[in-house]
């Protein structure tokens, strides 16, 4: 989970790591870097995806501690009161601070409306991940299943080989490849971007 800006100074260049498997079966993280005038990227690229990590940071903060209604108060002070009871009864003494913090926490998690903004949050997540994958793969339709593109596909991770093979032998769409392996269209264009990466990296021009 994102909770801090991207420092003012830093932010002529764009950021995003990604994990890779190693030989051993292991991950590694690897990290590319985005910057205005290489691969088709552009300042206004780099500042959209800035914008949308901001955002992303807003809303991840928000939802960490939100303010508790006047109405959730008096229903937590309920809660308390009902609780020490219950707990005295069946123990034969009163919870210490401690025991009725964590019930109370559990009862009332102070995230609990997390999940009201976590559909716009993917929206955010996924709208990044397409302008990373538009900014950084300068694929075209020259590209094709060559014996050269063999050899690169060992170097990718199953993720990625099975995406790739999805998209470009069977031709699936994104949103199909997506429901098929049951994890959203965000996850799909970042595998496929990390695939492209591995690719671009290993082409001979």
């Amino acid at each position: 989970m994102k909770i801090r800006k991207t420092k003012q100074a830093e932010r002529g260049v764009y950021k995003y790591s990604y994990q890779v498997r190693t030989e051993n079966g292991g991950y590694t993280t690897e990290t590319v870097v985005l910057r205005p005038g290489e691969d088709g990227v552009t300042e206004m690229d780099i500042k959209r995806l800035h914008a949308l990590d901001d955002s992303e940071v807003y809303y991840n903060c928000k939802n960490l501690r939100p303010e508790r209604s006047d109405e959730e108060k008096e229903r937590i002070k309920a809660f308390e009161k009902e609780y020490v009871q219950k707990f005295k009864l069946q123990h034969g003494y009163e919870p210490n601070k401690d025991a009725i913090k964590d019930a109370i926490s559990k009862a009332f998690p102070s995230n609990y409306n997390l999940s009201l903004d976590f559909a716009f949050e993917n929206e955010i997540d996924e709208d990044k991940s397409s302008v990373i994958a538009a900014t950084a793969v300068p694929f075209d339709d020259k590209f094709e299943w060559s014996e050269e593109m063999e050899d690169i596909r060992e170097l990718l991770s199953d993720k990625q080989r099975e995406v790739l093979d999805l998209k470009f032998i069977d031709g699936y769409t994104q949103k199909e490849i997506a429901d098929m392996l049951g994890v959203s269209k965000m996850a799909i264009t970042k595998r496929l971007a990390s695939a492209y990466d591995v690719i671009r990296k290993n082409m001979k021009r």
